[in-house]
């Protein structure tokens, strides 16, 4: 039996967990912290693998029954906060179980505590997780986790297992919009402080000043705190149309409609926004704070902008604008499920033969550290 322990389904995570459960069966048995997430308006995401929810008492017994189980063979947490993370991690150590960690951690949130804390983070994460296997998914995320020092990693990217849906809707939707030839620009995500959400607006006011009227178009999708002032502003500028959520079938219409896809997150441990993006071919401007970029973005599919800088985000929307609709080879999704199952057999000793499928693909979003990250640098 292998027990992984996550947060909750999402369109990220879910699918790759869906393949694990084919490739090795009952043997799988995930947790859930939560449900759902309502916040970020995925819509369903449907778990076809086997999954306890805790949620409680009955939920916590299951997870205290599996291991205990003298068939657990592995421990996998996503992250490694709270009570049920730690007590699984540690029955792993206490049983000489292999223990594998996975989360999204960004080094560059590490750069910025105090060197106490950093210090003290160490000694608290060894203590209580010893050195487990760490699946690393990236080069800002291996520099973080040998910075916190757990260094025994193994690469298993975050790559998309299917993009979302209604690619063919793209038409359709600059249709419905009216955008015409209009050169579009596009952002998905939580409408929070933290992703830079009012930076893009200001930058597309300096955007709309400096090119001809009715030649732009700003479409904005999500939802959060600041969904107030976005319908506000779209209501005040004609051209910018705010979509509100869009559940995961149906936004792959907004990605294949964008000419240009505008991440300017303050913080972000990782970004699958990008991933996204660049699985349409469309490109995208990202901050220097997200860890996906690092891996992802090339100056053949776009360009990095500084943290909260409105002026220096405008001239590369403008730089994009100028150079005219373009799109970028589309970034191919991975099957990380079959490549967790592989690795579990390994470390589980399951003696089961990989099922028949299609080559893996190459490992486009993959990375091991870069020299680049060891130490803080700028945009």
């Amino acid at each position: 039996m292998i027990v992984i322990i996550i947060e909750c389904p999402s369109p990220y995570h879910t699918p790759a967990l869906n393949r694990l459960h084919e490739e090795l069966g009952d043997r799988v048995c995930v947790f859930y912290l939560e449900k759902a997430d309502t916040v970020r308006g995925w819509g369903e995401v449907a778990a076809t693998h086997r999954y306890v929810v805790l949620g409680d008492a009955a939920g916590w017994m299951t997870l205290l029954r599996a291991l205990s189980s003298p068939k657990l063979a592995a421990v996998c947490v996503y992250g490694y906060r709270g009570l049920a993370r730690l007590v699984a991690a540690n029955v792993a150590r206490l049983r000489r179980i292999p223990l594998l960690l996975r989360g999204a951690a960004n080094v560059r949130d590490e750069w910025s505590r105090s060197a106490m804390r950093q210090r003290l983070k160490r000694r608290y994460l060894r203590t209580v997780l010893g050195q487990p296997e760490v699946w690393t998914n990236g080069a800002a995320n291996t520099a973080y986790w040998h910075m916190v020092g757990l260094h025994r990693h193994y690469t298993i990217p975050y790559a998309l297992h299917q993009l979302p849906g209604n690619e063919s809707g793209a038409a359709a939707l600059r249709a419905e919009l009216g955008v015409g030839n209009r050169f579009t620009f596009a952002f998905v995500g939580r409408l929070e402080p933290i992703k830079g959400i009012a930076d893009l607006l200001r930058a597309y006011d300096l955007v709309r000043a400096q090119t001809p009227a009715g030649s732009t178009a700003l479409v904005i999708v999500g939802s959060g705190s600041l969904e107030p002032d976005i319908r506000r502003y779209a209501e005040a500028v004609d051209d910018c149309h705010y979509l509100g959520p869009i559940p995961q079938e149906r936004l792959g219409a907004v990605y294949a409609a964008a000419d240009l896809f505008v991440a300017p997150s303050h913080r972000e441990p990782w970004g699958w926004v990008i991933n996204e993006a660049l699985g349409f071919g469309t490109r995208v401007i990202a901050s220097v704070e997200m860890a996906a970029a690092d891996d992802l973005c090339t100056e053949e599919n776009g360009r990095r902008c500084p943290v909260a800088d409105p002026e220096a985000l405008a001239r590369e929307m403008l730089a994009e604008y100028h150079a005219g609709p373009r799109r970028a080879p589309r970034l191919e999704c991975i099957d990380t499920g079959r490549i967790m199952a592989d690795r579990l057999r390994v470390l589980a000793r399951i003696e089961v033969p990989p099922q028949p499928g299609p080559e893996d693909a190459p490992r486009t979003s993959g990375a091991t550290s870069r020299p680049d990250m060891a130490q803080p640098h700028g945009g």
